[in-house]
């Protein structure tokens, strides 16, 4: 099957009004404090509600997952997302975007609040012109996801052949990192780890059949070769000591093997 059948183009873009201001004055006053021109900057925080704090997380979750599902094209802004992981991804996007839109509406009714209060708040740092109305600040606010259908034949091969490359470089780095991970903190007997050290490289490997839209044998062979090292549960892994030095062993050899 062709790559373009076997993905879309999926965008994502999202933003927030951003709280961190440069005040004038204040930097005028301190470069001159130190004899400088404009190599001192002073930034203020002129709203913290924890609105934005939860939003600011919820972009980042929604960037991890984005990035988790669909693999990279070498195209800023664009990645490929696999048809067989688009309706989780559709999903997953659908509930960040309805957490978000709940959060901004929290935030906005607040905003007036937070602008009357704001003088007081930041005493001499208060600076009018960095509180617009609130509906200049609510457009400020974005959370969108798009799939675009790839066509086929001239450039449109040319690019999809170089796209198709960074995808499976990434995936490949992608099982690199979390193996060797696996071999380096399983091979210290006495160092702790966490059960996502095991439950990342799993999910990894499940996700890898999918992600691999070329089908490049030896990614396929890899993730073969690495069903062996999450067989165990991470509780056998930290009791069981010739148990976990086995299951280290053996992720050292598939980075040997696989020159990871």
């Amino acid at each position: 099957m062709k790559l373009n059948e076997r993905a879309v183009i999926a965008l994502f873009d999202s933003g927030q009004w951003r709280t961190v201001k440069r005040h004038a004055a204040e930097t005028r006053a301190e470069n001159a404090r130190h004899g400088l021109k404009n190599e001192a900057k002073v930034d203020v925080k002129i709203c913290s509600h924890p609105a934005l704090e939860m939003i600011q997380s919820i972009i980042s979750s929604a960037r991890a997952e984005h990035y988790r599902l669909c693999p990279p094209t070498g195209q800023q802004g664009m990645r490929f997302c696999p048809g067989a992981l688009q309706i989780e991804h559709a999903a997953a996007m659908a509930d960040f975007a309805a957490k978000f839109r709940y959060l901004v509406a929290e935030f906005c009714s607040a905003y007036e609040g937070e602008r009357l209060s704001a003088p007081a708040r930041l005493n001499g740092l208060y600076v009018e012109s960095q509180w617009p109305d609130v509906e200049t600040v609510r457009s400020e606010f974005r959370f969108s996801t798009r799939y675009l259908p790839m066509g086929s034949g001239g450039q449109w091969d040319e690019w999809l052949a170089e796209a198709a490359t960074e995808a499976q470089n990434d995936l490949r780095a992608r099982l690199a990192v979390a193996i060797k991970a696996v071999a380096v903190r399983l091979s210290d007997t006495k160092g702790i780890f966490r059960d996502s050290l095991i439950g990342n490289l799993k999910e990894l490997l499940a996700l890898a059949p999918d992600l691999n839209l070329r089908d490049d044998p030896e990614i396929t062979r890899l993730v073969a070769a690495a069903a062996d090292v999450v067989k165990e549960e991470p509780d056998t892994l930290r009791e069981d000591k010739p148990v976990r030095a086995k299951v280290a062993q053996r992720a050292a050899d598939l980075c040997s093997m696989f020159k990871l």
